[in-house]
């Protein structure tokens, strides 16, 4: 997949990000809290990052729209929509509410990860050192995590993407896609049993024939791994 003109710019702003952030101290340490949102926002992000980890894109885009109709630059329902539009291969309009989001809040990792991983098929090897930088300034973020796994795995270095994908998950239990990328990572490097309870639990997590995996190829590769195992334990 070539990279838009539109994204390859926005890789390179993120470059200048970085640069600054090396230069004035890491703001995701120094970061001010957010003004406290109200309930019924709460309510909303919550359920759209509910249906967002379940692979419901269109319910979640729906909550998070709902959400800026009431605050605009709400930067979780910002950040929410750009994954649904790179989810959906939309990459300016994910590039464009990146931008957005690191315009008002250069610090942001979601961000930053996002925009990265737009360049991943363009230049792992570029987008790997990016993300070991944001790492270093913020080593609790899955989002980061998980587009370090992404570039090494588009590298073939499969064992270090499952790394990467394990911390990931361990940070986001709840998130389908991160449990998915573990198993399929875990089953090219040959650990069946590991790959099955992942697969298992991919499947458990997604709730929507949207969700950005085949849902009835994992179930296959289930019976199979499965058919496997019990071959393996007959005498």
């Amino acid at each position: 997949m070539r990279l838009s003109a539109k994204s390859r710019i926005a890789a390179l702003l993120l470059c200048s990000f970085l640069v600054c952030l090396s230069a004035i101290g890491s703001p995701l340490k120094n970061a001010q809290p957010a003004p406290q949102r109200p309930d019924a926002v709460n309510q909303a992000l919550k359920e759209a990052y509910r249906n967002l980890s379940q692979g419901q894109l269109d319910l979640a885009e729906a909550a998070y729209q709902s959400v800026l109709a009431r605050r605009a630059h709400e930067k979780d329902a910002l950040l929410g929509l750009a994954v649904i539009y790179q989810r959906r291969q939309q990459e300016d309009r994910a590039a464009s509410l990146y931008l957005q989001v690191l315009d008002e809040d250069m610090g942001n990792a979601a961000a930053a990860a996002g925009l990265i991983s737009l360049s991943i098929p363009a230049d792992p090897v570029a987008a790997e050192s990016q993300l070991k930088e944001l790492l270093d300034l913020k080593p609790a973020s899955p989002e980061l995590h998980y587009a370090l796994g992404s570039a090494l795995a588009y590298q073939e270095r499969l064992n270090e993407a499952r790394q990467a994908f394990q911390i990931a998950y361990s940070l986001a239990p709840g998130n389908a896609l991160y449990a998915y990328n573990l198993a399929v990572s875990l089953d090219r490097l040959h650990q069946p049993e590991a790959a099955l309870r992942y697969y298992e639990k991919s499947l458990r997590l997604s709730q929507s024939d949207q969700t950005l995996f085949d849902r009835e190829a994992v179930k296959k590769r289930i019976r199979q791994l499965a058919g496997h195992a019990l071959q393996e334990m007959k005498p």
